[in-house]
């Protein structure tokens, strides 16, 4: 058997307080010759002789200048925050540095220091990264699984998803039964906690170095399929009947991380119940009526169901300003349902289903193609 190369690279995570920092670590922070890490991790080590290699973008080309050292044999040592590991910069230094060839040394996370702040603990907390993401489908299903479970969730922030713009999508969203705490600096000599409503979170400004932490309130209405429809806000007459609704859900047979359109959704009866069965998932909700988008806001809100998008569009216009579903509900579409649907199968996600179950999705079977065996007569029975 080969025995193990050495690493030559360590990645080490760190916190402000660097009176923490074991001696072990200092020792091969200070032998180290290239020391890579931003300008406010590289500032903790003024004294240090080696090359500094300051963080630069793009991220890949800083990696491998990285690596180019390491293959020379030099002794390079990468500086992070926390858990290089959770949310950090191990994922994609792994992409081009063999992990065989990494040593990473962590310590405790924002998210570890900000529940010990709290005295609270946080094995059941949700955590979610907004750090450099533009898509909010993340924090939809994970505020949602908080809601139903631990009640915290834990938010990376940058500065585009500060806390103040979070607290406004929140309450935008109809999600006001939650309290946010916002701890910034955290570990610095300046660090500040404090805590907030959302509304009053809406209009602050914080320290660019911040995490927040939103803790439940109040526990919203819980969802089950095939609910009465008098369980949810809508205009008379015009909800999926619950019989359907089971049916239909039931045979979609949704995964939990799957993207569900739900188009002509009227009161959102069938997105909103499909939110219990798509917790890491996405729902969009059309609907054109502007009565029944707002019925749906007021039941994504009552039931929680925060991954539920609501678009107030035609359908077919929609299609276009949606990511690929995996799945397709039609409630509705009047003379347009051919061509909802032909638009819809061709925007879903391949493979979808297997060909054997495509009516369950909402479409008709496809024809069968080629020459078919013409159907063998049946013999009449006897007379007797």
């Amino acid at each position: 058997m080969t025995p193990k190369t050495k690493p030559t690279l360590h990645l080490v995570g760190l916190i402000p307080d660097l009176k923490w920092l074991p001696p072990a670590v200092s020792d091969l922070i200070e032998e180290a010759d290239v020391l890579g890490g931003g300008d406010r991790l590289l500032a903790l080590f003024p004294r240090v002789k080696a090359n500094k290699l300051r963080l630069s973008l793009p991220l890949e080309g800083w990696l491998k200048e990285l690596k180019s050292w390491q293959d020379q044999g030099k002794k390079v040592v990468v500086l992070t925050s926390g858990d290089p590991n959770h949310y950090g910069l191990a994922r994609k230094l792994f992409k081009i540095i063999d992990p065989a060839l990494v040593t990473v040394i962590p310590s405790p996370t924002l998210v570890q220091q900000a529940f010990a702040r709290l005295n609270t603990s946080w094995e059941r907390a949700e955590v979610v990264s907004l750090h450099g993401r533009g898509s909010q489908a993340d924090l939809w299903s994970a505020l949602f699984r908080a809601g139903r479970h631990s009640g915290f969730l834990t938010i990376y922030t940058d500065p585009d998803n500060t806390p103040a713009i979070i607290a406004g999508r929140l309450l935008d969203r109809g999600q006001k039964n939650w309290r946010m705490t916002v701890f910034e600096d955290l570990g610095a000599a300046d660090e500040r906690i404090s805590a907030w409503t959302l509304a009053a979170a809406r209009r602050r400004k914080f320290s660019p170095l911040n995490l927040v932490v939103l803790e439940g309130l109040k526990q919203p209405a819980p969802i089950s399929i095939g609910m009465a429809e008098s369980s949810f806000v809508h205009e008379a007459g015009l909800i999926t009947k619950r019989e359907i609704r089971a049916t239909a859900l039931g045979l979609l047979d949704l995964h939990p991380q799957h993207t569900l359109w739900d188009l002509g959704a009227g009161s959102g009866s069938v997105s909103i119940e499909a939110a219990a069965l798509l917790p890491y998932g996405s729902i969009w909700a059309v609907e054109k009526s502007t009565p029944r988008s707002k019925h749906i806001a007021a039941n994504r809100a009552f039931f929680g169901a925060a991954q539920v998008e609501i678009i107030k569009d035609d359908c077919l216009a929609a299609m276009d300003n949606m990511p690929p579903p995996d799945r397709v509900f039609i409630g509705g579409g009047g003379e347009k349902l051919p061509e909802i649907i032909k638009a819809a199968r061709a925007r879903l996600k391949a493979p979808g289903r297997p060909p054997a179950h495509r009516g369950r999705l909402g479409f008709p079977p496809r024809a069968p193609r080629g020459p078919q065996k013409p159907e063998k007569k049946r013999r009449a029975p006897p007379t007797f």
